[in-house]
């Protein structure tokens, strides 16, 4: 029960300020996705550097499981790639899609990296 009660708080927590970056950096599909694009690279930081800081079980839970969980968005990325290719924004999908999935995986081992030499 304690594991479900911290992954939902995290969850929510990580929702809202998914919510609140989506209400301020707002999609369009003729211009780049910078709000999901943001939420997703620093989510990959973040986790980089909590695989390796992070040894409570319950801290884990609440902060990568629960908070990062729902603050990151794969589904985000493939609705709006998905809107780029149906209003012929081909370049601009591309684009997205390499930064995204090559920052991403660079960031998590950024925060690998200076989490283990810093």
């Amino acid at each position: 029960m304690k594991t479900a009660i911290f992954i939902s708080l995290g969850a929510a927590i990580g929702a809202l300020a998914r919510y609140f970056v989506g209400t301020f950096i707002p999609f369009a599909y003729h211009q780049f996705a910078w709000g999901t694009f943001l939420v997703n690279m620093l989510g990959c930081f973040l986790i980089g550097i909590g695989s390796q800081a992070i040894e409570q079980t319950w801290l884990r839970q609440l902060l990568i499981i629960g908070f990062l969980g729902s603050f990151t968005t794969f589904s985000g990325l493939g609705l709006e790639l998905t809107n780029y290719m149906q209003h012929a924004q081909f370049k601009l999908a591309a684009v997205y899609t390499l930064l995204s999935i090559v920052g991403g995986v660079v960031l998590v081992y950024l925060g690998m990296f200076l989490f283990k030499h810093f």
